[in-house]
């Protein structure tokens, strides 16, 4: 059995939980539209795959009830464990390997987490809507960053282009948002149905800190790759604190489906 790759990020490091924290704050609201669009609420029992710090799994114990449960699922769930939550169960375990329950569940979900494993995507994908029982729901999020190499300045968008590409060389696939919406029609599911959301950024605001996070944490490695020059990475993570700077740098798809009854 080939060895499974590690995620690209320190998950146990400080810059990594302030990544996540303002990455839920960017997401949650679209991530809670989508399940309150999916009737999501008392009674329900829910499974969570790959939930950071666990900001959605606390906003669907709560909406589930005392009669209702939750199982979030993650390689390393420290930070979900301090979700307080009785009607939580949390699993450690390696999406890529982890045996999930055939038609249990009335919502399977992740977000941001295929384009981690895209090797396994598809894997990951039949063994989530296996899971979904009779008349239950399937949604999933990932991002496509197809917009960042075609914006302004150059520096910026060649950036990105090297930043796609050592992704692709690492495992990780951060243009997956445009074929999920395919890749999960073919899963034998109801007709799926998706949405792209796009959000606007100006250098100093809460979308630039976050990526300016993600610069610091991968800048040594994406230089060792040789992909782009130590002055053009700079030039392209200085934009991001220049409150006159606006771009467009990631979308985030969703994709819901459900299961036929009967």
């Amino acid at each position: 059995m080939a060895t499974l790759k590690p995620y690209i990020l320190d998950d146990a490091a400080t810059v990594e939980y302030q990544r996540l924290d303002l990455m839920s704050k960017i997401l949650d609201p679209w991530t809670r539209d989508y399940l309150r669009s999916l009737g999501v609420g008392p009674g329900w029992n829910c499974l969570e795959l790959g939930p950071g710090n666990g900001s959605i799994t606390e906003w669907l114990c709560d909406a589930v009830g005392s009669t209702g449960s939750v199982t979030a699922v993650d390689i390393n769930p420290v930070l979900v464990n301090l979700v307080p939550a009785q009607n939580l169960t949390v699993r450690q375990a390696d999406v890529r390997t982890a045996e999930l329950p055939d038609n249990t569940y009335d919502l399977v979900s992740c977000r941001a987490l295929l384009h981690q494993i895209a090797d396994h995507a598809t894997q990951v994908l039949e063994k989530m809507a296996a899971a979904v029982r009779p008349g239950g729901w399937l949604l999933v999020q990932e991002p496509d960053f197809h917009l960042a190499p075609t914006t302004e300045p150059k520096e910026w968008a060649d950036t990105w282009s090297a930043l796609i590409r050592w992704g692709h060389d690492n495992g990780v696939d951060w243009l997956i948002g445009r074929p999920l919406p395919g890749l999960i029609g073919k899963l034998g599911l109801g007709r799926p149905q998706a949405k792209t959301d796009v959000q606007n950024i100006r250098g100093t605001d809460r979308g630039a800190v976050y990526f300016e996070l993600f610069f610091a944490e991968v800048r040594d490695r994406v230089l060792a790759s040789g992909l782009v020059d130590p002055a053009r990475f700079d030039a392209a993570a200085a934009l991001l604190k220049d409150p006159e700077y606006w771009t467009q740098c990631w979308m985030m798809t969703a994709v819901w489906a459900r299961k036929p009854v009967g």
